[in-house]
């Protein structure tokens, strides 16, 4: 079991121990805004595909399978707020797997309810079907509450990480590792339209210089989601997300995007 995938099931493991005594990355919509303290909340989603469709000759099918989950535990102190997101997706088709990613991320705010506060996180991260068999990194920084209203807030956040990567050359079958420091800045809004709507958008900006390389490398990266109410436990979830790496350090398109449409539970 690679690194990686060791982290997911750490964290689906987790998320079912603390769902008993209560489950491209947008933190800000797992945020919460209550004025209370010392308790848990999360949320879980999960979509699952499966069919077949004939290939051209007679009894003779293909079979697809996706699955993706997505998911969220935290924790808020009377001063500081703990996150772990994690999320997993899986497609397989003709017996090969045609898409494998997963991440888990974690997140500390302290002095949450100041407007300046302080952040520490890590992640990991894969992708396999991309070439990314690694993806670690760890950091720290500051966030300033711009704006919070009541129906609507936005919010800037800037720190220093230090992120590891480890990548595999698909067309050339070779590996690649790289070391790099990098500031990470991001933007984020949340906005109640209405009890029942709620748009949130968070965007990221890294940029870190490639010594070996001697290159500035750059990644933009952010979503949109837009929430709809269905009662105090579900929701229905569309989320546009997209990302852009100026030298990626493998064959592959500087430009991704997806578009997902879900369920999730809350609790």
């Amino acid at each position: 079991m690679s690194f990686a995938r060791f982290c997911l099931f750490l964290f689906c493991f987790l998320l079912f121990v603390f769902r008993a005594p209560a489950q491209i990355l947008n933190v800000e919509k797992v945020r919460v805004e209550r004025d209370s303290s010392n308790y848990f909340t999360g949320k879980l989603g999960v979509n699952l595909n499966l069919f077949n469709r004939p290939v051209g000759r007679e009894g003779q099918t293909d079979h697809f399978i996706g699955l993706n989950g997505v998911g969220n535990i935290g924790y808020v102190s009377e001063h500081n707020t703990y996150l772990l997101l994690g999320s997993y997706n899986y497609v397989r088709l003709r017996g090969e797997t045609q898409i494998e990613t997963g991440y888990v991320h974690g997140r500390v705010t302290f002095q949450r309810k100041k407007r300046l506060s302080y952040e520490a996180f890590g992640q990991v991260q894969y992708d396999y079907n991309r070439g990314l068999e690694l993806r670690a990194l760890g950091g720290a920084g500051i966030r300033f509450a711009v704006v919070r209203k009541e129906n609507i807030r936005f919010n800037v956040g800037t720190g220093l990480m230090y992120e590891h990567e480890r990548w595999r050359n698909l067309q050339e079958d070779f590996y690649l590792k790289k070391h790099i420091p990098k500031l990470s800045n991001y933007a984020s809004v949340r906005w109640p339209v209405n009890p029942f709507l709620e748009v949130s958008t968070i965007h990221y900006y890294q940029v870190g210089y490639d010594q070996p390389d001697g290159m500035m490398r750059h990644r933009f990266s952010g979503d949109v989601s837009v929430t709809m109410k269905i009662n105090t436990r579900f929701q229905l979830v569309n989320t546009f997300s997209h990302s852009y790496e100026n030298r990626p350090l493998v064959p592959i398109p500087n430009y991704l995007y997806s578009l997902n449409n879900g369920i999730q539970v809350s609790f």
